[in-house]
């Protein structure tokens, strides 16, 4: 069995036993220990509250992600419910490549609502992945793949096409990977869609950094609808290679009813407001000009 290093929010350390029962302690009432760990690309604090697993990050207290114990599909973040918007374009994903772990929380769901269909998660970080499965029960499937490495690196390298691409990629200081923010990245990604494809992505930080990247992805992908997620920041993008505007008649599949049930409607998404962006060409990032730690400055 696998140990866990108990610390306080001062650091201070406790002790250390068993993850079962680490699990079992933090989430007694009156409890505030916690668990950290870091790597050369995250530094976060586990901590259960109740049955919800939280992963947040040191620096800014942002939220990594989180699972519900009890219903592990359910999408207890707001913002991992709208990339599900993706179902707009395509209802019936066969194959969808997924840039970012967390604790799994958009896989846990997508395998429940599309237990036919293959779901590939690149993830830079080892330690995430190791979090996932010591801290929250995630586990790697036949149709639930996890490989350790940079998303678009991974994308070069391999000339598959994929039905989905969700990106929701964020290392130390929730800042996304510069490399990750440009139209030549974008581009990589339109190439490697099937035609009906869809590519659904995250975006959090400043405003100004956010319409940059926004307008980046506009570029690219002329037919990109944007919805802001509630009040910390952060705008879900979905992009499809169509030429016709955003649907928003849902087609009725079994997958609609299971994400539902799961905290994601997504014909109240799809009301919910958004936007489609005017080009600002002076606004587009490049891999010679992506200055994302000063966009993104408060």
């Amino acid at each position: 069995m696998s140990t866990t290093t108990l610390t306080t929010r001062r650091g201070v350390l406790l002790k250390s036993f068993p993850t079962a029962v680490f699990l079992t302690m933090i989430g007694s009432a009156g409890r505030t220990e916690e668990f950290v760990r870091e790597s050369a690309y995250n530094y976060i604090i586990v901590r259960r509250d109740g049955s919800i697993v939280w992963l947040r990050r040191i620096e800014n207290g942002s939220e990594l992600s989180a699972i519900d114990l009890e219903q592990p599909a359910r999408q207890v973040i707001p913002y991992t419910r709208y990339l599900f918007l993706a179902a707009l374009f395509d209802p019936r994903p066969h194959s969808v490549l997924s840039i970012g772990l967390g604790a799994g929380a958009f896989n846990r769901l997508f395998n429940l609502a599309y237990p036919e269909s293959r779901l590939m998660t690149v993830e830079i970080d080892p330690m995430i992945v190791e979090v996932a499965r010591e801290f929250t029960g995630f586990a790697e499937t036949a149709n639930n793949g996890v490989e350790i490495a940079d998303g678009r690196r991974f994308l070069a390298r391999s000339q598959k096409l994929w039905d989905w691409i969700v990106l929701d990629a964020y290392v130390r200081k929730s800042q996304i990977p510069p490399h990750l923010t440009t139209v030549e990245f974008f581009t990589l990604v339109r190439s490697r869609l099937t035609p009906d494809g869809v590519f659904a992505a995250n975006l959090s930080g400043s405003p100004e950094f956010v319409r940059h990247v926004s307008m980046t992805i506009t570029a690219v992908f002329p037919n990109s609808t944007f919805w802001p997620v509630g009040s910390k920041g952060n705008v879900v993008c979905v992009a499809s290679l169509r030429a016709a505007p955003l649907p928003l008649d849902i087609v009725a599949t079994p997958a609609v009813d299971i994400l539902r049930k799961n905290e994601v409607d997504l014909a109240d998404l799809a009301k919910a407001p958004h936007q489609i962006l005017d080009l600002d060409a002076t606004a587009v990032l490049t891999d010679d000009f992506a200055p994302t730690e000063f966009l993104n400055k408060e």
